[in-house]
């Protein structure tokens, strides 16, 4: 690799994210890491975004990529990857906000164990204001390799704003541009899988922010079962067999008694 070529490429896509865009674009600035370059994606945002981020492109660091009609964060993250120099891919989101010690703690953890493909962390859940007000369960319930690949047929339980990925393996697998919402834990199945090694830091080094226009809110609106049951079709139609693939299909057969069971229960009560 060129020497002068930044270590870690740090990947965003952005739609009409101005309220909080800054906010998360300073948060990597900010880095006690400084090897980085940020490639953010504009996925046809509205004037305000476009001005906020226009005011970042004096920084060298910073590529912006326009996108004139908007195509989704799937598509956007592929585009992103092809266009990443660094050794490791970050991902960031644009109203999330990292430590400031982030990027720092996952280089060091990668570089000390080749063995891992992905390194992810704690979160802390924040508001709207940037309070934070509680953790996501499952995060902190899966931290080793052990048990997160326990959990992850039945449930997600890697935050997918806070990992870091060796480019070589993000290039292999990319996303799979046929989940539109749960893009990453298609990916972290697809690794696990092939026997790709997710770890986790167990401190938070990311603050995941919940508000009414998120993709966590906006998708939990949903019947989460139904959308378990798409996303399980998605994943099973191309998977090789395996072993772990066997556990995925039981975490979808359970799935698919859950989603037939409330579908009961709401012909009921109405």
């Amino acid at each position: 690799m060129d020497a002068a070529a930044p270590l870690v490429s740090v990947i965003m896509s952005v739609h009409n994210g101005e309220q909080w865009l800054n906010e998360a674009i300073e948060s990597i600035i900010r880095q006690t890491y400084t090897h980085w370059e940020f490639i953010i994606v504009d996925d046809a945002s509205n004037k305000a975004t476009q001005d906020l981020l226009n005011h970042y492109r004096i920084d060298s660091r910073i590529k912006i990529i326009r996108v004139d009609s908007k195509q989704g964060l799937t598509k956007n993250l592929n585009t992103a990857i092809h266009l990443c120099n660094g050794e490791f891919i970050a991902r960031m989101d644009a109203d999330d906000i990292s430590m400031h010690d982030r990027l720092e703690k996952q280089v060091a953890w990668l570089q000390v164990n080749p063995h891992v493909s992905v390194i992810a962390s704690f979160i802390d859940i924040m508001d709207e204001k940037g309070k934070v007000v509680s953790v996501w369960p499952d995060d902190r319930k899966a931290i080793t390799w052990q048990q997160i690949r326990v959990m992850l047929p039945w449930k997600n339980c890697i935050a997918h704003p806070s990992v870091m990925i060796r480019k070589k393996v993000l290039e292999q697998y990319r996303y799979n541009e046929s989940q539109v919402h749960s893009q990453d834990w298609d990916l972290w199945l697809r690794l696990a899988a092939e026997g790709k090694i997710i770890e986790k830091i167990a401190i938070p080094l990311l603050l995941y922010r919940i508000h009414p226009a998120s993709i966590t809110s906006t998708s939990n609106r949903r019947s989460v079962f139904s959308k378990q049951h798409e996303f399980y079709q998605r994943y099973l139609k191309h998977s090789a067999f395996s072993r772990f693939n066997t556990k995925v299909r039981l975490g979808f057969i359970f799935n698919s008694i859950k989603l037939f069971l409330s579908r009961i229960k709401r012909k009921f009560i109405s």
